[in-house]
């Protein structure tokens, strides 16, 4: 399509012309996309994303957050100087993360964060891994399996008979999260 000028326009007020109209189409389109991106997405969102968002919540809080829960959800206790950061990215995978400082829910920086994840068997699980050549097996109190990977020590897993749930303890910095396990203070949030 060739672009004409109209009666009495110079050529620096057609291109003007032209480049508004461009942008204005430009604009259209980058609007549409975004309205049509957002429907998607709210689309394929459900009920439990409601609960996937991470969000702060006192201790209270989370105690009624984690009630109707089949099986127990794991936390290290209230912690003076952090907030608690729920999240429930399914109904098998609950996070309690301990945030200090400035952080607000959602932060990608790396805090103590206790997983508890719905699993059949956990403790023959955590037995089998520690059989691998890298991986290291102990105990924690009230007969608890502990596993971590020497070869890669980022997380160390937890698990105690007669329930069907595997606890990961993530500490930025490894010891932590062994002392916290092995020491008995990660503990069912009652």
């Amino acid at each position: 399509m060739r672009w004409q000028k109209s009666k009495g326009e110079s050529q620096p007020e057609t291109l003007k012309r032209r480049h508004a109209l461009l942008g204005a189409g430009l604009a259209g389109i980058v609007a549409i996309a975004l309205v049509a991106w957002l429907l998607v997405d709210d689309n394929e969102s459900t009920d439990s994303s409601a609960s996937a968002e991470a969000r702060i919540v006192s201790a209270k809080e989370l105690r009624e957050a984690v009630s109707t829960q089949s099986e127990p959800v794991y936390w290290a206790g209230a912690s003076a100087g952090s907030k608690l950061e729920f999240s429930q990215p399914s109904p098998d995978r609950t996070y309690v993360r301990y945030l200090t400082g400035d952080a607000e829910a959602g932060d990608p920086q790396p805090f103590l964060t206790v997983g508890s994840y719905r699993f059949a068997d956990p403790t023959g699980t955590l037995r089998s891994r520690g059989g691998e050549p890298s991986g290291v097996l102990a105990s924690a109190p009230g007969g608890g399996v502990v596993y971590f990977d020497r070869a890669d020590p980022k997380s160390v897993y937890l698990a105690y008979p007669g329930t069907e749930v595997e606890i990961e303890v993530f500490a930025p910095e490894f010891k932590e999260a062994l002392q916290l396990v092995t020491d008995g203070r990660i503990v069912p949030v009652e």
